[in-house]
């Protein structure tokens, strides 16, 4: 891995409640990693193993069954996966989020 890790954490266990958006369970992830959801995030900065990956694939698409979309949003706006993290961890590379006053003064 060649950017600089700046944070190693546990990966956050999410669930959906009845109402919620299968999305959701993205946002929640990225939550409780520390994003307080107004600054930039960057998702490919965050990195986990298969394991996790597929443990959100499986959360989102229990709610909302359409494979194609699941996968869609988990490209998009997923974690990458890399082979050599410790299993249950999240790597946090530098700038995985960015100040929102950063992102408009760019």
């Amino acid at each position: 891995m060649s950017k600089q890790i700046i944070t190693v954490v546990d990966a956050p266990e999410v669930s959906l409640s009845e109402n919620e958006n299968p999305v959701e369970a993205l946002m929640k992830f990225y939550r409780a990693l520390g994003w307080n959801g107004m600054d930039t995030l960057n998702p490919c900065k965050v990195r986990t193993t298969k394991l996790v990956f597929n443990y959100l694939h499986e959360v989102m698409d229990n709610r909302y069954p359409d494979s194609d979309g699941v996968a869609m949003a988990m490209v998009n706006i997923g974690p990458g996966v890399d082979d050599c993290i410790p299993p249950g961890k999240v790597y946090l590379l530098e700038g995985w989020i960015a100040p929102a006053e950063q992102k408009e003064g760019s």
